[in-house]
């Protein structure tokens, strides 16, 4: 399934790789729009209208909000095991997002002048989490964690309800567990602009946030300035780097974890020194995946973008790494920390043989939600930045007005804005 070539970058399987976007049909934009349009006139109406056509779910019947009844249900039903795990990952994560909390301050000039930053939560946010093909668990905590450290007083989530409308029980625990209640049961598009533009009985927030399917990145796509999104989230990548001392079953299963996200342009990439050594990765591949039967959750993606490169030198790697700017890059040699060093766009960078991927997914302390399809060039992964709004306090004094006058004046004039320049004038 993985393709084996050597490194170069006309290598038209490093093009292939370095191209691949996250573009949205045409078709899905055109509905998404008629769905944004419908919410925005017919508010609750459409929104219920909506949830039956595209989710099968008849608000009016199973209600629109998790009532504390299936929140104390979630709680008693939910292993010992899996309270411990949450316990342990939320701690660590809540523990690493403390440190991002911006600090104000302040600057004093001459003749009194006194300017300020301060930072202030947003109001409110919603985070959508998707569940038909398994509760994204970690989704949840991940955006929730920064929202509640930021202190943002309003948190909403959504997820699509199953069958019977209710909720899996494992998100309502981590929900729970997190302090957010609000939870409602509707999804999609019509979920999203419902949250964003408020209907009757949904509340309008400030930001949306969270994972979801091309109709629900289309939606955040085109409801910003509404409201503010995270990001527009495409399909997963992982670029390792390896030498030859690097175990191989480890590069397979690292591989493989990416590989098994589903959508078949997830992109999954190793460069290491040896035809030898990458031999060797594919036959741990071609062993696990049918060892623990995930040939078929991971063979699309590894046809379309399953590769390993062999390099002459390890600095060959690490320009690539940058050039893809992956959302994940692993680097599995000896000289960890000298190469990690050196990638300085990425997502996430995870050093050493036992970094693996999935211990950033879920639990160390960093955040999972990171830019993909190369927009690691120019953006971060989730903060709890993304939850505070930051302005400015100025104070200025007579005194400063009048000896700083001709400057503003000559500034304000040349751009044309005279009325800016008198608002000066009027005041020396």
């Amino acid at each position: 399934m993985v393709k084996i070539s050597k490194f170069s970058y006309d290598n038209p399987r490093f093009q292939n790789l370095t191209n691949r976007g996250s573009g949205i049909p045409e078709s899905v934009e055109i509905v998404v729009k008629e769905v944004i349009a419908g919410i925005r006139e017919r508010g609750d109406e459409a929104l219920h209208e909506y949830m039956k056509k595209f989710d099968g779910v008849d608000i009016d019947e199973i209600g629109l909000m998790v009532s504390d009844e299936e929140f104390e249900n979630a709680k008693n039903s939910v292993s010992e095991e899996f309270k411990k795990s949450i316990k342990e990952a939320c701690d660590n994560i809540i523990k690493f997002h403390k440190k991002q909390v911006p600090a104000g301050y302040e600057e004093k000039y001459e003749d009194g002048v006194v300017i300020q930053r301060k930072y202030k939560p947003i109001e409110s946010v919603a985070v959508t989490v998707p569940a038909a093909n398994g509760a994204l668990i970690s989704s949840l905590y991940m955006n929730l964690i920064p929202a509640v450290v930021a202190g943002v007083p309003n948190v909403y989530v959504l997820t699509k309800p199953r069958e019977d409308g209710t909720i899996d029980e494992h998100l309502l625990y981590v929900a729970d567990y997190l302090g957010v209640r609000n939870y409602y049961k509707i999804s999609g598009s019509q979920g999203l602009a419902a949250v964003a533009l408020g209907t009757e009985t949904v509340k309008k927030v400030d930001a949306v946030l969270g994972p979801g399917n091309n109709y629900t990145q289309m939606a955040k796509k085109l409801l910003y300035g509404e409201v503010k999104i995270d990001s527009l989230a495409g399909p997963s990548e992982i670029a390792i780097i390896a030498d030859e001392s690097t175990n191989p079953t480890f590069i397979a299963a690292d591989m493989m974890s990416q590989a098994e996200h589903g959508t078949g342009f997830e992109a999954s990439t190793t460069f290491c020194l040896s035809e030898k050594k990458a031999k060797e990765i594919d036959a741990e591949i071609d062993r696990l995946t049918k060892e623990h039967n995930l040939v078929d959750a991971t063979k699309t993606t590894f046809d379309n973008y399953g590769d390993i490169f062999v390099v002459d030198r390890i600095e060959d790697a690490i320009d690539a790494v940058n050039m893809i700017a992956p959302e994940h890059a692993e680097v599995l040699c000896e000289s960890a920390d000298e190469v990690a060093a050196k990638i300085v766009d990425a997502g996430a960078v995870f050093v050493g043989e036992y970094s693996t991927e999935p211990v950033g997914d879920y639990y160390c302390g960093s955040n999972h939600i990171l830019p993909t399809c190369g927009t690691a060039r120019f953006s971060a992964g989730m903060s709890v930045n993304e939850f505070m709004r930051g302005y400015s306090v100025i104070k200025y004094t007579e005194d400063a007005l009048k000896k700083n006058a001709d400057s503003i004046i000559q500034i304000a004039e040349t751009e044309k804005l005279y009325a800016h320049a008198l608002a000066v004038k009027v005041r020396r």
